[in-house]
């Protein structure tokens, strides 16, 4: 059995959580103030900090560098911890929509795939005749680890919250996971295909501001795609990015 960050595996990781979900939500009696609050600072936390600081903004497009190493190892396992594949898989997609936007060999385009609610096999394979070069800098051992065994790496954690607790299972790990399932395909989707352009890109990327409330400043994607090193994606005063306040604190000072 692989363990690792494949295409196949993130997917069938997706698929289990929502079933869990889905029979997780027939026990109504674990909804309770504490444990909603609990899975909506779960869901930012990992969403924001986890996917688009660590693995968007600092591996991917390494807009910032961290003042201190644990820092970085601290945000990575929550990156690790948000179920959309290792930082290594995740970079290479997300640099191949970078580097072919729009275009059919986007793997992620909404235009050629697309609306998908969860995701199911939303991503084209990240195995099939891999570019080495645009995660050069990734092959780390370090990194090369993670992606090796990151199913496995899940699955302990996993393992570990349920012994502490279902509800904390449920409520900071399982829901939340699958509310960054789900506004990650509405990311992809709408931030190509609804909303306002501040630049003329060679893409079809939008500023949204239907995702603010659940992406923040990530939903100024054509700003985003103008200047893809910039760790903040404001250019006008109304659209606020408080990730990059938030990375502002942390980042090395240049």
């Amino acid at each position: 059995m692989q363990l690792g960050s494949t295409s196949k595996n993130i997917n069938m990781l997706t698929m289990l959580i929502t079933a869990a979900v889905i029979l997780g939500a027939i026990n109504t009696s674990m909804f309770t103030f504490a444990n909603i609050l609990l899975a909506v600072i779960s869901y930012y936390t990992l969403n924001i900090l986890g996917i688009f600081m660590m693995l968007h903004r600092y591996y991917s497009h390494k807009s910032f560098e961290f003042k201190y190493k644990w820092l970085q190892w601290f945000f990575t396992c929550i990156a690790v911890l948000a179920g959309r594949g290792s930082p290594l898989g995740w970079v290479y997609i997300h640099r191949q929509h970078h580097a072919y936007s729009d275009t059919e060999k986007d793997p992620h385009s909404p235009k050629l795939l697309g609306y998908k609610l969860f995701g199911f096999g939303h991503f084209k394979s990240q195995e099939e005749k891999m570019q080495i070069f645009l995660v050069k800098d990734m092959m780390t051992k370090e990194q090369l680890f993670i992606h090796k065994w990151y199913i496995g790496i899940v699955l302990a954690i996993v393992v570990m919250l349920s012994l502490i607790n279902y509800e904390v299972l449920y409520f900071a790990w399982l829901l939340p996971v699958f509310l960054v399932g789900i506004s990650q395909s509405n990311f992809n989707y709408f931030g190509h295909m609804q909303g306002y352009r501040n630049y003329e890109t060679k893409d079809d990327s939008r500023n949204s501001p239907i995702l603010f409330p659940f992406l923040l400043g990530e939903a100024w994607h054509n700003n985003h795609h103008a200047d893809a090193k910039n760790y903040s994606c404001t250019v006008k005063k109304f659209e606020l990015d408080p990730l990059a306040w938030f990375i502002k604190l942390i980042r090395a000072d240049k």
